[in-house]
């Protein structure tokens, strides 16, 4: 099981869909490129972290593709999209991906201490949700927007996508 499998599944689902984008209750669903996922997750330090949860995980391939290296959960409020990465991880028997059917705005993030987002919009919500005691990272895909009030650590370039890991 790898990436090639998880990319396979997630082009068939694909295919099924009328539009490859659309609004979810939450924000936009725009999906992150799986192999940048894969070279951005392996090239970091997973070992440091215990938990890693995808902030509005659309079809769940961020999710799907951290379970090959760590527990990881997907928290997304579009139900269609929600199953879609259950049948995936089921499917491919990736027993290390969950998926939450919530609004992340809603959800109580301090049990993660790795956070990804592919954010559509300002991220002054997402770090306005963390304890001002969390001791995890955020991982942002894409270079659009950056978290007020964090810390840069590093900045790793994935493919065409700079990413950033920033802390409290």
């Amino acid at each position: 099981m790898g990436l090639a499998d998880i990319q396979a599944a997630l082009d068939e689902f694909h295919a099924s869909l009328d539009e490859p984008y659309r609004m979810t209750p939450a924000g936009m669903w725009a999906c992150s490129q799986s192999e940048e996922v894969y070279d951005l997750l392996r090239r970091m330090d997973l070992g440091r972290y215990r938990s890693f949860a995808d902030v509005g995980s659309g079809d769940g391939r961020a999710v799907l593709i951290a379970s090959l290296f760590m527990p990881a959960t997907g928290i997304e409020a579009d139900p269609a999209l929600v199953e879609a990465g259950r049948s995936i991880a089921r499917r491919l028997g990736l027993n290390q991906a969950n998926f939450l059917c919530d609004d992340c705005r809603r959800v109580d993030l301090a049990a993660y201490d790795l956070l990804f987002i592919y954010p559509d919009k300002p991220l002054d919500w997402l770090v306005a949700r963390l304890p001002e005691d969390w001791a995890g990272n955020l991982l942002v895909y894409g270079a659009y927007f950056q978290p007020p009030e964090l810390a840069h650590i590093d900045t790793i370039q994935a493919g065409h996508s700079k990413c950033t890991l920033w802390e409290r």
